[in-house]
Formats: structure tokens, C-alpha cells, sequence
């Protein structure tokens, strides 16, 4: 990378640590944008675990940045010494808490490694690097391996190549596990079979009782070593908590933020980011849209804004927005998107959901499980099994399925009537008891996240407390309903419900009280299918004779019919815009609506032998995944 001087400001009067970036590291001019934008970033970062930057220059074609200069020694020597655990687990936590404090304020290091942690000499943590971590593209350095030390490095940067802060988590797990075991967890002279370790090879167990780890110390290095992102800590804040606990340690921590916080922190990152995009203000617009990232990673929209601004930064082309993509969809047709193929395995599908937050597809089988898959990545992620499904290797099918709004609960709903809830951040399920009569035919989570409804064929509409989840409770309201019910929605940004039911109608209901508001007829047989468009203003019910109505809820208008299918519908999804729609039926076909013209616009086909059960939108709204009978998915993207 360069070289470090001890050198003097003359300005100030003061010493400083001098590094020097090597003309290699620096080959276009984009890079050297790149150099200056992050070291503008990281002297930003005011924090007594994070080196002060002073100054960013360029001295005759020579690249420079000038830090606090400090003295000790780096974490690479420290760990060659004897330590108590307690002092071993805090040094980790001050670590925790300096890129807690980055991540938060959109900077991600990017390389964590001991020889980038100084312990001062008073016993102090300084996190160094942050600004000059990135000199490369996002996600390869300039010879072509992925940015970071290699033993470092997180799966997700070896495979998508997509990384946020969750991959300096990764790094302070290996470093925690190295400083607990004095071994790193995956070691390999070459770096393709360390890469294939990192990515497919579980965590090496420790001997706990010979190391003297107290109690709860190794599941929290477990979570951070998740091989996905998602499974680990949420952000360092909560993984600073749980070591602060597990070792007695009175050093302080920074408070996890309310769900409420978090879901207000992320909206306002968010909308600041896209202000300042709008306004052409990349640099800031891009931390902005790392701070929101930073308290929700996986939240679709700023996935999205993220790559799309990256790619405005480095000059790279972006995915097309949901708005050009139905464009080209409108002068192209089918000739818009390309196949990517299929992924998946047995059993065959009853049933599919997609998480609101992150790309990932719940497929529950015809044995019971429910199987969650990355979309993007193309891997499992994990199975998830009841408890009777554990002990006797199968359980009542699923037939429907509901994600709650913050893509951490997963309901499923089952031929027997019982109800499962499983917490997805630890891959468990709940100890509830939730059950009807006959069938759950289908579920929902309100907006708010603080109700499950479920309803049933034994004519019951349950209003079940979410809050009491947690302690293992199941207090919910019974509601009579005058027929089976078939399919629900929630409409009108939560106060309303919509259930559809066995005689043909459709039931608006107060969603608190379920006081009835109005009625919706129109289907000649019992309608199966129901969704709303993002402003919940469009219902669209799709029913055994083969025709989907949409409803306006907001007018007294009859409902709009879409041409005769051929066989009844299994799934829908909307466009961001509202106007359009993805349907798919028991055949191999996905097409692709424009609801004002009520024409199909592109009809996407699969093998012969296919049938589809479930579609849904990912990415930026510009990639079609579509779930096929026998437990594959197949997916579509911009061609």
C-alpha cells in the first residue's frame, strides 16, 4: 500500500503518522476520486477508538494522508502475549464499539485485521486505516482478489461480491476467535482453498473449558461468524452488549436502538439519501444510504439506491429502476428480460412467501419444512423445522405463509390448524401454541407489526397479540365470520382488512374491531387469491373460474376484469408502480400486466414440464423469481 512516516505538521507544530499511497494502488483518475471521498469520510469519524485523520493531499503526483500519530503496539504483536479473557474481550469491545460508530455514520473499514487495531499503552483501542481500506472497486482490489486480508475476508464478499458492515463484523469475529484460540478458524497456504473454507466449511468448535471461556462466550463468536449476514448481530452495538455480559465487564456500551428507533432512524437515512441524490450530491447521498443500511442491512430499497449510487460513482452502469424496466418491458416485451435459470431442490412446493426486508424466498415443502432461500445468491439458507417435524422427521403440510414487516418472525400455517412462528434471527421456533379447528387457509402481519391474523376454514378470524411472542405467550381475538376464509389483505395502510371467503365475497373490515365497512362482490366462485398494490388503494382477487377482479377501494366503481386465464391463479405480485402485475398459474407461463390496458405485456416462459406456484419481484424491482411445483425456483433478470 505504501509507506508510514513519523513526520512533522509544521502548521501546527505537531507529529504526525504520514502514509503514502503507491502510484499501483492508484490507476485512474476514479480512484483517485475514490481515495479522497473515503479520507473525507473518515476524518469525519470523531471517535477515542478511531485514529484522527488530519489531511488528505496530493504532494507532486504523490498521494499522502496524514493521522494522529500514537504510540504501542498493534493488535498483531498483542496477540503473541499472554492476556486474561476478560482484558482480551474488552480490547474486542472498544474494537465494537469505534465501527459501531463508522458504520452508523456510513463508513465501513472494509479491512479489519490485527495489524489495523493499536493497543496504546495506557490500554486504549484505536481502529486504523479507515479512508485508505478502499482504494479498489467496491469489491476487488486492483490485482483482482477481493478487497481485505484474505483470512479476514466475509463469504458474501467471496461470493456476491456485495458486502456492508455486517463484513466488518465477520472480520471482529475472526479476530475475537484468534484472540481467544491464538489460531484463526480457517487457515490455508493458497487463497482458493481458503476461500472455499470461508464460504462452505462450519466453524472449528473450541475446547471452552480448556481456553476458560465463561458461559455464552462462544455462542456470540458463533453469531458473528454466521456464513450469512443476516444471522449475525444486527449491528456491533448488540454484539458489544452480549460481550459485555457473557465477561462481567463494566466498561460501557452504547444502548441497542427500539425497533421504533431503528425503523425511524432507517426511513430519515433513507429519505436524506435519496434528497441528496436527487440534488446530485453523490458523496453524501452514498453515506446516507450506508447509515440507513447500517441499522436495516438487508432493506430492499436501500439495497438498491445503494448500487445504483456506487455505480454512479464509479462510472458503472446500474440496474435499471423499476420505472425503465417496465419501460423497456413496454417496447420489448419478453425480449426485455433473460432466463438466469433455476435453483432449488425436493420437495415438491405447497406453498411460497417473499421477506419485505431481504431477498429471501420462503419455500414450504409438501414434508413439512419450510426452506429459506437467498434470491440473489442462489444458496439455502436454512431449513426450518417444527418441533414434531424434528422428532418424527415430517408435520402437517404448510399452506400459507406470512413474514412480518421487519423480516424477523416467519408464520406458517398448516392442514391440521395449527400456526408455527419462527424467529428468524435465530433460526428457532417460538414455544406458542396457536391453533384453529380446521385449516389455516392464510395469515397476514398488520403494518405495525403488533398483530398476526390468521383465518380458517373453520369460519374463525384470529387476532393474535405479536408483543406476547417473545415470552411464550398466545392472547388473541376470536371473531365468527359467516364462511370459510379463503384469503386476507391489509388495506388502507393497516385500518382495513380484506378476507375473502368460501361464499363468494369479499369482507372490508375495521382491522381493529373487524366491524364490517363494506362488501365486494363480483366473483362467481370462491376467490383463492389477494393482494394489494404499494398504495393500497388497488385489490386484486383472483378466483376458481379463472379470473382475476381488480377493485378500486377507494370509489364505488365494479371491479375490472383481466381476460379469462387458463387454469386459476396461484400467485400475483405488483410493480412498485402500482399499475402493473406479475400472475402465474399451474402452467409455465409468468406474465406481466399493464392494468390500465388490461393486456398482458410480456409472457415469460419455462420448460414444458413446469408449473409455477409463486412469483415475486427482488432487486430493485427488476428481477422476476418465480417458484416452481417441484421445489425449484426460476429466476428472470434485465436481459
Amino acid at each position: 500500500m505504501g509507506m508510514v512516516y513519523r513526520a512533522r505538521d509544521p502548521g501546527l507544530d505537531r507529529l504526525v503518522a504520514l502514509k503514502t499511497i503507491v502510484n499501483d494502488a492508484i490507476e485512474s483518475e476514479e480512484a483517485r476520486e475514490r481515495f479522497f471521498r473515503e479520507a473525507r469520510a473518515a476524518a469525519r469519524l470523531q471517535h477515542p477508538n478511531i485514529v484522527t485523520v488530519y489531511e488528505a493531499g496530493d504532494f507532486e503526483g504523490t498521494l499522502y494522508i496524514a493521522m494522529e500519530l500514537l504510540e504501542g503496539q498493534d493488535l498483531a504483536r498483542v496477540l503473541q502475549f499472554p492476556r486474561s479473557v476478560e482484558d482480551k474481550v474488552r480490547i474486542v469491545v472498544e474494537v465494537c464499539r469505534g465501527l459501531d460508530y463508522a458504520h452508523k455514520r456510513g463508513v465501513i473499514h472494509r479491512d479489519i485485521k490485527p495489524a489495523n487495531i493499536r493497543i496504546l499503552p495506557e490500554g486504549g483501542v484505536k481502529i486504523l486505516d479507515f479512508g485508505i481500506a478502499r482504494l479498489g472497486d467496491a469489491h476487488m482490489t486492483q490485482t483482482g482478489l477481493v478487497l481485505g486480508t484474505p483470512s479476514y475476508v466475509a463469504p458474501e464478499a467471496l461470493t456476491s461480491g456485495r458486502v456492508d458492515h455486517r463484513a466488518d463484523q465477520w472480520a471482529v469475529g475472526i479476530l475475537l476467535f484468534e484472540f481467544l484460540s491464538g489460531r484463526r478458524p480457517f487457515v490455508s497456504p493458497n487463497f482458493a482453498s481458503l476461500a472455499h473454507q470461508i464460504v462452505h466449511d462450519p466453524l472449528p468448535s473450541l475446547d471452552q473449558a480448556a481456553l476458560g471461556l465463561p458461559a455464552g462466550l462462544w455462542e456470540v463468536v458463533a453469531r458473528s461468524l454466521a456464513k450469512s449476514p443476516g444471522d449475525r448481530y444486527p449491528d456491533l452495538t448488540h454484539m458489544a452488549a452480549d460481550l459485555r455480559k457473557v465477561a462481567g465487564l463494566r466498561v460501557p456500551v452504547e444502548s441497542p436502538l427500539s425497533e421504533e428507533s431503528r425503523r425511524r432512524s432507517y426511513q430519515e437515512n433513507l429519505e436524506e439519501a435519496n434528497r441528496r441524490l436527487a440534488a446530485q450530491d453523490l458523496e453524501r447521498a452514498l453515506e446516507a444510504a450506508r447509515r440507513a443500511q447500517a441499522v436495516e442491512p438487508s432493506g430492499r430499497e436501500v439495497v438498491a439506491l445503494l448500487e445504483g449510487i456506487e455505480a454512479r460513482l464509479s462510472g458503472r452502469p446500474s440496474a435499471p429502476s423499476p420505472a425503465s424496466a417496465l419501460a423497456l418491458i413496454g417496447s420489448r416485451g419478453a425480449a426485455a428480460y433473460r432466463d438466469l435459470g433455476t435453483f432449488g431442490e425436493p420437495p415438491p412446493t405447497q406453498t411460497t412467501a417473499f421477506s419485505p426486508i431481504r431477498q429471501v424466498l420462503a419455500v414450504a415443502g409438501t414434508d413439512g419444512a419450510v426452506r429459506l432461500w437467498d434470491v440473489a445468491a442462489r444458496r439455502r439458507l436454512v431449513v426450518l423445522r417444527t418441533q414434531m417435524h424434528q422428532r418424527a422427521g415430517h408435520d402437517a403440510r404448510p399452506v400459507c405463509l406470512a413474514f412480518s414487516v421487519d423480516g424477523k418472525l416467519l408464520a406458517t400455517g398448516h392442514v391440521d390448524g395449527a400456526i408455527h412462528v419462527f424467529d428468524l434471527t435465530r433460526g428457532v421456533e417460538l414455544p406458542l401454541r396457536l391453533r384453529h379447528e380446521e385449516m389455516v387457509s392464510c395469515l397476514a402481519f398488520s403494518p405495525d407489526g403488533r398483530t398476526l391474523v390468521s383465518g380458517g376454514t373453520d369460519t374463525n378470524l384470529k387476532l393474535w397479540e405479536v408483543m406476547g411472542f417473545w415470552s411464550g405467550e398466545s392472547r388473541r381475538e376470536l371473531y365468527r365470520q359467516p364462511s370459510a376464509i379463503t384469503a386476507m389483505a391489509y388495506v388502507a395502510g393497516g385500518t382495513r382488512l380484506v378476507t375473502a371467503h368460501t361464499n363468494r365475497t369479499l369482507r372490508v373490515v375495521d382491522a381493529t374491531t373487524t366491524r364490517l365497512t363494506a362488501t365486494l362482490r363480483g366473483p362467481e366462485a370462491p376467490v383463492t387469491l389477494v393482494r394489494t398494490n404499494p398504495s393500497g388503494r388497488l385489490l386484486a382477487a383472483g378466483s376458481q373460474d379463472r379470473l382475476l377482479r381488480i377493485f378500486d377501494l377507494e370509489s364505488n366503481a365494479a371491479p375490472a376484469s383481466l381476460p379469462p386465464f387458463r387454469k386459476p391463479l396461484t400467485a400475483a405480485c405488483f410493480f412498485d408502480d402500482g399499475r402493473h402485475l406479475a400472475t402465474v398459474g399451474l402452467e409455465n407461463v409468468v406474465q406481466i400486466w399493464d392494468l390500465d390496458s388490461q393486456t398482458v405485456m410480456a409472457s415469460l416462459y419455462g420448460g414444458a414440464d413446469e408449473a409455477f406456484v409463486g412469483v415475486a419481484l427482488y432487486g430493485a424491482g427488476e428481477h422476476l423469481a418465480v417458484a416452481l411445483a417441484d421445489g425449484r425456483t426460476r429466476t428472470w433478470g434485465p436481459a
